[in-house]
């Protein structure tokens, strides 16, 4: 199986979350060991491991490949563990839940002016912002409700781009009301869709089975403050249903 289609198996399987066989099989590895089906570890032989659910349409060969790397990296231990590091990896991939964060009523904002021949640069840039939770109101101008200046400053110091980014506070933006612009930023009605669709699934199906449904959605979430979301936001739902799964999980 080419590397190629191993990253495309790999994206189906975990909704996008994961690109890589190596980070699919450190996450049955954080899964069994870390969470466990109701946070109780497992304690797997290889056979057992090698055929799970998540594992078992992927030949024998790249499997080995794929631990091979892991161990190479000092991912894995022996008997199926991880390391600190690898642990730390696969944590650094799964998008978190923080719970009810509090709104100071002030737009944290990014606007830059950064030529194509340092795209680059402004690619870093962008994917930081999205990193970080900022949502894109126009081309090169983000928003957040949240104070990461100081972050988003660190990472324009590093990058020399200080002549090109503007970071500033503003407890309003334009003549919309913030919650309407936070649904348009973020388009919070069609995740709020997604949440109300993957709770209806797990009225048939086993939580568990629809993990990586979940993570997606939490992926799209920018988990705002209540001020800002729509009525009859479902998030706080989903999140209860499947900490009850995943409750060493919950972050």
């Amino acid at each position: 199986m080419r590397k190629r289609d191993i990253s495309q198996k790999v994206l189906k399987i975990s909704e996008g979350i994961f690109s890589s066989l190596v980070d699919l099989v450190l996450w049955n590895i954080f899964y069994f060991h870390e969470l466990g089906p109701l946070g109780h570890p497992v304690q797997l032989r290889k056979a057992d491991f090698l055929a799970t659910k998540n594992l078992e349409k992927f030949n024998y060969l790249s499997l080995k490949r794929a631990f091979y790397r892991a161990k190479s990296k000092g991912w894995i231990k022996e008997d199926l563990i991880l390391s600190e590091e690898g642990r730390k990896r696969i944590e650094g991939a799964i998008p978190g839940y923080f719970g009810k964060r509090k709104w100071d009523g002030n737009w944290y904002l990014v606007s830059y002016d950064i030529l194509e021949k340092a795209r680059i640069l402004r690619d870093i840039l962008r994917t930081n912002l999205k990193r970080l939770g900022f949502g894109q109101l126009h081309a090169s101008f983000w928003i957040s409700p949240f104070n990461f200046l100081g972050e988003v400053e660190k990472i324009v110091k590093d990058y020399n781009l200080s002549p090109f980014v503007i970071l500033a506070i503003s407890n309003r933006l334009g003549r919309e009301e913030s919650k309407y612009l936070a649904n348009r930023v973020w388009k919070l009605e069609e995740i709020n869709e997604k949440y109300r669709q993957l709770i209806q699934k797990t009225q048939n199906k086993n939580p568990e089975n629809l993990i990586f449904e979940y993570l997606a959605i939490l992926n799209e979430d920018p988990r705002l403050p209540d001020e800002l979301l729509p009525d009859e936001w479902l998030g706080e739902e989903a999140y209860l249903i499947f900490k009850n799964y995943f409750p060493r999980f919950a972050k």
